[in-house]
């Protein structure tokens, strides 16, 4: 308005240019609205940009999006300070981020949930709390903490996702300055960003988690693929198939060391090893510990060695210290041992053992193919072989002398034997009649008598089969046969020829090395007779 001391009336002008500038001064003040409000819409659309940027720069790790939420939380809302709390352990809040250099509870800080306190009534009840003055509602909030630092004016808000509250975030001031309803709800939205942002890293975990399982599940079906492949290849020698074992079983499973046994005799003996941990022994007892445990309940894990006392042997190295043994087993009997051993504590996960017990299942099934193979091997190579004897004889009905030979070829090459010998008895001596090999006959040409001091003697006297495992190790006086021990004969197996319960010779294969036949052999020899 305007006015004058004395009377004089404003003219039809004056009044008219007192109009236009109202309406200039509403128009300015429009203009300031305006502003005030595209520079808020500007700010709050920078706020969540900057947000979302965040949210999408940090796929795995919601601490820098809670951080930045915080920050623009008090910022934009034009408080004192903010905070972020979440859900732990579904009975305590626990605060996660913050902003603003009003007095606050620290980072990290914890209280029980439950309605005390305006965070926690905020999760309990799901809904929006906004106080006026924070000193005048003490009482209601006994367990707050306002009072302590001095703040006055509290607008707390759940962070709620499918209707579970996770968490809330809240906006301070120190001064009694109640917040907007715009305010208000750009806190809501901030809220439901971090909802979102919690979300997608739970997403993006599980998803980088499955694609984990299953690259871990290629790798072990591959890893096993070509442990079959190898078997597939390698009919006749389990050699390949064991080192080809070890050595996938290190890479696959993340192991510094893998090994492999296989019980011989009395003793476990190292077969395959792969990895820079010395192997202590190469031939440990099979009475053991760790092969009884295995032998009736299966793998050994043993997630620290020197924090058990069961197992005393296993850290006889003192280099590894997590420990898994496998057991191979075959028709319920232990004929070996898969070992993965670590040089720090590192337990074995489920996966990993459940693999290593695949490895262990290919290493019975390449050893069993193997002794199958070669069973199926020797079969046909007896079958031939008696199928040529057999031609033999029909092929000479007058003469046994071709016969003969072929069964002392085939005795020694089937055998395994360094030579062969076949003794006919012609009155009360023996004689030379077919040999193969290299050595030389240890009876000569001529004819010897028939007693007890020689092998093919001895066993036409006895009337049964003679296998001595060592000729040398046998008394002089038992064998005085120094043709034999000069010429280097050790494993010898004699067995008589029988016709009508009469002995009428014997044949007999000889080794220069101390191995002796087995039983597959004795009773292919007592075939050819």
């Amino acid at each position: 308005g305007a006015r004058r001391v004395e009377v004089r009336p404003f003219t039809p002008a004056q009044i008219k240019l007192l109009e236009t500038f109202a309406d200039q001064a509403v128009i300015a003040i429009e203009n300031v609205r305006l502003f005030n409000e595209l520079k808020e819409s500007l700010e709050q659309q920078t706020a969540t940009s900057e947000i979302l940027g965040v949210i999408a720069s940090s796929p795995t790790d919601i601490q820098p999006v809670l951080d930045i939420i915080a920050e623009n939380a008090a910022r934009v809302c034009g408080a004192s300070d903010s905070s972020v709390f979440m859900l732990v352990g579904g009975d305590r809040l626990r605060r996660v981020a913050g902003y603003g250099t009003a007095p606050a509870s620290p980072v990290g800080f914890e209280a029980p949930l439950n309605r005390d306190s305006v965070s926690g009534r905020a999760v309990v009840d799901r809904e929006t709390i906004h106080i006026r003055d924070a000193q005048a509602v003490v009482a209601d909030y006994p367990a707050g903490r306002s009072s302590r630092y001095g703040h006055r004016t509290l607008l707390m808000t759940p962070l709620i996702r499918e209707g579970v509250a996770l968490g809330t975030i809240g906006v301070r001031r120190m001064e009694v300055k109640p917040f907007t309803d715009k305010q208000i709800a750009l806190l809501k939205t901030f809220a439901s960003q971090a909802v979102i942002a919690i979300e997608n890293v739970r997403l993006f975990k599980e998803l980088q988690e499955r694609n984990a399982e299953l690259r871990e599940a290629l790798e072990h079906q591959t890893a096993t693929a070509e442990v079959l492949g190898i078997i597939s290849r390698s009919p006749t020698d389990v050699q390949p198939v064991l080192d080809a074992i070890v050595e996938s079983a290190a890479r696959v499973c993340g192991v510094d060391d893998v090994h492999l046994r296989l019980h011989e005799g009395d003793f476990m003996v190292s077969r395959a090893h792969f990895g820079p941990i010395p192997v202590p022994l190469d031939r440990v007892s099979i009475d053991r510990p760790q092969f009884h445990w295995m032998r009736e309940h299966g793998a050994l894990h043993v997630p620290d060695i020197l924090a058990q006392n069961d197992f005393p042997m296993l850290g006889s190295g003192g280099v590894w210290r997590t420990y898994l043994g496998v057991p191979l087993c075959q028709k319920g009997e232990l004929i070996g041992a898969l070992f993965a051993r670590r040089t720090e504590v590192r337990s074995f996960t489920p996966a990993q053992i459940k693999l290593l017990e695949t490895f262990a299942d290919q290493a019975v099934i390449a050893i069993e193919n193997v002794r199958l193979f070669q069973e199926l091997k020797e079969a046909l190579e007896q079958q031939t072989a008696t199928s040529e004897i057999l031609s033999v004889i029909a092929g000479s009905p007058t003469d046994i002398q071709p016969v003969l030979d072929a069964i002392a070829e085939r005795a020694a090459r089937l055998c395994d034997a360094n030579d062969s010998l076949v003794v006919r008895i012609e009155g009360d001596s023996l004689k030379r009649v077919a040999n193969h090999g290299p050595l030389q006959a240890s009876l000569g040409t001529g004819p010897r008598s028939i007693n007890r001091e020689s092998v093919p003697g001895r066993c036409i006297v006895d009337r049964k089969t003679l296998h001595i495992h060592d000729l040398a190790a046998e008394p002089e006086e038992a064998f005085p046969a120094r043709f034999a021990r000069r010429v280097g004969v050790r494993s010898v197996l004699a067995t008589p020829l029988m016709r009508e319960n009469t002995p009428i010779g014997a044949i007999m294969i000889r080794r220069t090395e101390i191995r002796p036949f087995g039983a597959k052999q004795i009773k292919l020899l007592e075939t050819f007779a």
